[in-house]
């Protein structure tokens, strides 16, 4: 691809929103101008650029994609959707383990969309962030993978649990142990309760927690030293979830069920 074709599209943003904005149909100028919330001139200039480049075309009063135009903007939503994702949340990514995703689910980080870092307040350093904690309570079902334990968890899920909440959960087996050893009773609960499935990964599950409800996605990165905060990183678009879903399934596919704290067998 020429040089000039990329700097056509990508050097002003004008240019990209349009087109981008021509993959849903053609326009005309009066409706390009209200969706963008450009004036006429401003427009009229990119949309020659875009015309001397062979990307639109101008028929009959509206403006649509060439076809060329059509498999190359196709081909440029997920770059400029995966560029999103990372420039609104720059410093956390840069800061959080995301080599801790499998690889394939790295390449679809589009599917996130607009993401909400969520921290607790400093009176709840310890406690669920509210914003997940209101979410979880009006969730019809709940699938974690978990490396990290937080005591403000067992209890939640045993509420929810009694509540008829369907929960799947996949942990860690120091995590499985610690369930075991300090909250033998929640653990026996769980057992019992025919909306409860624990499952115990063998391996390392490298990001502290992914959460996927029927309503948000969340997800909690360890820092790249290791390091844990209290926080999720949430999103509540369907394309999301339908990402968190394939990650649980990720984790579940090489991890055991559990039917109680002394018997395992293979899911």
């Amino acid at each position: 691809m020429k040089l000039s074709l990329l700097g056509t599209i990508f050097l002003s943003e004008k240019r990209m929103d349009l087109l981008l904005l021509l993959i849903k149909g053609p326009m005309n100028i009066e409706e390009i101008k209200n969706t963008l919330n450009v004036t006429t001139s401003a427009m009229m200039t990119q949309i020659k650029v875009l015309i001397d480049q062979g990307l639109i075309i101008y028929d009959n009063d509206f403006y649509r994609l060439s076809l060329f135009g059509e498999v190359i903007v196709r081909k440029m939503v997920p770059l400029v959707n995966t560029l999103k994702v990372y420039s609104d949340n720059l410093e956390y990514w840069e800061n959080h383990k995301f080599n801790s995703i499998p690889t394939y689910l790295q390449d679809r980080v589009e599917e996130l969309g607009e993401c909400e870092l969520i921290e607790p307040d400093l009176n709840r350093m310890y406690e669920l962030p509210i914003k997940l904690e209101t979410n979880l309570e009006k969730a019809e079902y709940i699938l974690e993978v978990s490396a990290y334990f937080s005591p403000a968890y067992p209890s939640k899920y045993l509420e929810l649990a009694r509540k008829g909440v369907n929960i799947s959960l996949i942990i860690s087996a120091p995590v499985f142990e610690r369930l075991k050893n300090e909250y033998s009773s929640v653990l026996e609960e769980f057992f019992e309760a025919e909306n409860v499935d624990i499952y115990v990964h063998p391996d390392t599950i490298g990001l502290a927690s992914c959460i996927v409800t029927d309503k948000s996605l969340s997800i909690s990165l360890f820092f790249k030293n290791g390091m844990y905060h209290n926080h999720a990183m949430m999103s509540f678009n369907q394309k999301s979830l339908d990402w968190g879903k394939d990650l649980f399934e990720y984790f579940k596919s090489n991890s055991t069920f559990c039917k109680n704290s002394s018997f395992v067998e293979h899911a």
